[in-house]
């Protein structure tokens, strides 16, 4: 990273305060202008008061009407009081002085000049000498006018007129004292006018060239955090491309080495299943737990890598909680019969939901995990995986403790778990093995479920590790699978399977394990041949690699789903090493039915067999095209001696007890399929009929019973009736005796 980042920072720094001292100073000097503007504000208020009231106009009209009057008694003294009109107009002209004076009062023409007494006095003085002469001028209007003294009329008129002459001169002269002293107020109001002007001035001046400096700066660092944002763009997407190039390069490796470990856990398995001597089968179950062991630490890196990308997912399904109690500890009883400890389960008496809503793979996933670990740490002794129920505020929680009587944990160790790579101390993973991711994981699996994870223990007297999750009651699944047997692996109706598959050992390894679930298939060894086939035959199933030379799984399935393709509607099964989440979502999104990750086993190959329903064949089969009926080169052999060949070839594979227990598994069967023929017949349901003999031809075909497998193909060609049932069962008990004997 260049230095552009610290620069950027300081200038934006620099900016801020720079910014913050001009609002200071921008408050400061807005309540400056608001104090002065309040000041003038108020002088113009008063000024503007004195204009409103006027009081010289006021003393100056009260002064002239006394004048007239004074000067119409003098006319009309001399011209004599008798004559009416003249004494009326001597009444109105004091009414108008009357007048005048009231409303002078009524105006407040004191407060324009309340700091002088002078003004109170000579205004009161005025006052109560028109309120003398009212009734005088009053009675010039009545009948008894002549008892008015026109000499004291006139001398009261006069003095009247003196003293609103003397109050009007010193008004004035009050007022012109005034009106300088306003007009030095004024100037002086200008002079401070001019110097906030100024102030206003600079400071606005003052103000861009701040804001200018501003500006400069901001677009600096405006500059600075682009070539900081492009650097960090980069990083990012080279930190992308690293990421993806990590992905890519752990899903390719994880196939790679789960190629050939498949193989290797194959072969072990197949070898498990023959009669070996004892220091042969201790070094082959060898063999198998190491591979077990790497297959572990794979499986844990992958799923860390998913935990990396947020890319850990949970499902929501049906689970019984005792199935899965009992089918996690009986997967690992195995592993703990070799160290000499024993699994034991705890389960309630009474459950709140014994059937949940959750995702089984994951919690499965998380109690292998830590059974797997007190297996490790404990040597002759218990591992208890035990299950309680809460109901904490009516929500159900599922606690699940898996105690062991190992080697404990101290305090410091406990801090260090839960943690990517942690190991309690460096001896450990020498000692016992192991990444250091699987409580890790386990973590990240209960935090998606809301739930916690803990552990309570000390050295020397075990550990008890537990986790707890909520969970929705639910009704019990329609179906569950338990962990399969091997005496029910030859239940598998024959199917017509395609295996592709590039990979010669696996090749082996898959037709290995089809051949002891009692099944054949043919092997396309890449997508153009599968498709070559499909083109040709009608399949029940189709396993499919991903990874394969010429064309890979991916676009022969594209290819197998055209809605022209004669297997259109046949079960995909991608089997492949390629295990994240991704590689599972492309084989979905392109058409596969489902997803099993390499290495697979025989039981989860019984099981993904057992789920497949036999497809009605595109062509009407005939006598002249089955090749349980004719076979141009290897006419079929009949009776004992096809049962002794076919005896030979699964020997050679599978073992002498291999073949003893699919015959007996077959004459089991075929007394079901009878009973299931009899029973639809007295239903009527002939639907199933075809169903039902086409399984008893392939498990007969499949042991060398080949009158019987062609009698059942006979009966699927015409109308079923109870004599053919009778008929085929006195012919599978004469085949069971001729074998016994």
């Amino acid at each position: 990273m260049t230095p552009a980042t610290p620069f950027g920072g300081e200038v934006i720094r620099r900016a801020s305060r720079t910014t913050a001292a001009l609002q200071i100073f921008g408050v400061i000097l807005l309540g400056i202008l608001v104090s002065i503007y309040i000041d003038i504000s108020n002088r113009q208020g008063n000024l503007e008061d004195a204009v409103r009231e006027n009081a010289m106009w006021s003393v100056y009209q009260l002064d002239r009407e006394a004048d007239e009057l004074l000067h119409s008694l003098k006319e009309v003294i001399e011209g004599g009081l008798k004559e009416a009109s003249n004494r009326e107009r001597l009444s109105l002209r004091f009414d108008i002085v009357f007048s005048r004076m009231d409303v002078l009062r009524k105006s407040k023409f004191e407060q324009g000049f309340s700091a002088d007494n002078e003004v109170k006095s000579r205004l009161e003085q005025v006052q109560d000498m028109i309120m003398h002469l009212d009734p005088v001028f009053s009675k010039l209007t009545q009948i008894d006018f002549a008892t008015v003294d026109s000499v004291e009329l006139l001398s009261r008129a006069s003095a009247l007129s003196e003293a609103t002459g003397a109050l009007l001169v010193y008004t004035n002269t009050l007022t012109s004292e005034e009106r300088a002293q306003n007009r030095l107020e004024v100037e002086a109001l200008q002079q401070k006018a001019f110097l906030i002007v100024g102030l206003l001035s600079l400071s606005v001046l003052l103000l861009i060239v701040g804001l200018r400096r501003q500006l400069r700066g901001v677009q600096a660092a405006g500059a600075s955090l682009e070539a900081m944002a492009q650097e960090l763009t980069v990083s990012y997407q080279a930190a992308e491309a690293g990421n993806r190039a990590k992905s890519q390069f752990m899903a390719t490796m994880g196939h790679e080495i789960r190629t050939p470990l498949n193989a290797i856990l194959g072969m072990v398995e197949l070898l498990e299943l023959n009669k070996l001597p004892e220091d042969a089968l201790s070094r082959v179950r060898t063999i198998r737990r190491s591979g077990e062991a790497l297959l572990d630490t794979i499986n844990e890196i992958l799923d860390y890598a998913k935990i990396e990308h947020g890319k850990l997912e949970l499902e929501e399904r049906p689970v019984d909680l005792v199935s899965l109690a009992e089918n996690s500890a009986e997967m690992m009883r195995g592993r703990a019969t070799e160290a000499g400890t024993r699994i034991a389960v705890d389960l309630p008496h009474r459950w709140h939901a014994r059937h949940v809503l959750a995702d089984p793979t994951r919690l499965r996933q998380v109690m292998l995990n830590l059974m797997s670990n007190a297996v490790k740490f404990t040597s002759e002794g218990t591992v208890t995986l035990r299950m309680r129920q809460q109901v904490r505020q009516s929500e159900v929680w599922l606690r699940v403790e898996v105690q062991d009587t190992g080697i404990g944990i101290g305090e410091e160790g406990r801090k260090k778990l839960f943690r990517p790579f942690s190991q309690v101390d460096a001896s450990i993973s020498r000692r016992y093995g192991g990444t250091g991711l699987g409580l890790t994981i386990c973590k990240e699996i209960v935090d998606r479920f809301g739930g916690r994870i803990g552990v309570e223990s000390s050295i020397g007297f075990g550990s008890t590790f537990w986790f707890e999750v909520p969970v929705k009651a639910t009704e019990a699944p329609a179906t569950e699978q338990d962990v399969e047997t091997p005496k029910a692996f030859a239940s598998i109706a024959p199917l017509r399977i395609l295996l592709a598959e590039d990979n010669k050992i696996n090749q082996q390894v898959i037709l290995g394990y089809l051949s002891h679930l009692g099944q054949t298939a043919t092997v396309a060894e890449n997508g153009q041949v599968a498709l070559e086939f499909a083109s040709q035959q009608d399949f029940d199933l189709i396993l499919m690699d991903m990874q394969m030379p010429i064309m890979d799984g991916i676009e022969a399935t594209r290819c197998l789903r055209d809605p022209m393709s004669r297997n259109k509607n046949v079960p995909i099964v991608a089997l492949t090493a390629n295990a994240s989440e991704e590689d599972r979502r492309r084989c979905i999104n392109v058409g596969m039915t489902s997803f099993q990750a390499k290495p697979i086993s025989l039981a989860a190959l019984h099981a993904l067999l057992k789920g497949i329903t036999p497809l009605p064949t595109i062509q009407t089969e005939s006598a002249s095209n089955d090749p349980l009926l004719t076979d141009p080169i290897n006419p079929p052999k009949h009776g004992l001696a096809a049962v002794a060949d076919r005896r030979q070839e699964i020997e050679d594979i599978l073992g002498a007890d291999a073949f003893e227990e699919l015959m007996a598994a077959f004459f089991d069967d075929a007394v079901d399929l009878l009973n299931s023929l009899n029973v639809s017949m007295q239903d009527g349901r002939k639907e199933n009929f075809d169903t039902l003999l086409h399984n008893l031809k392939g498990a007969a075909a499949n042991i060398g019973l080949e009158e019987i497998a062609l009698r059942a193909q006979t009966l699927r060609k015409r109308e079923l009736t109870l004599a053919d049932i009778d008929e085929l069962s006195q012919q599978i008990r004469a085949a069971q005796t001729a074998l016994a004997a």
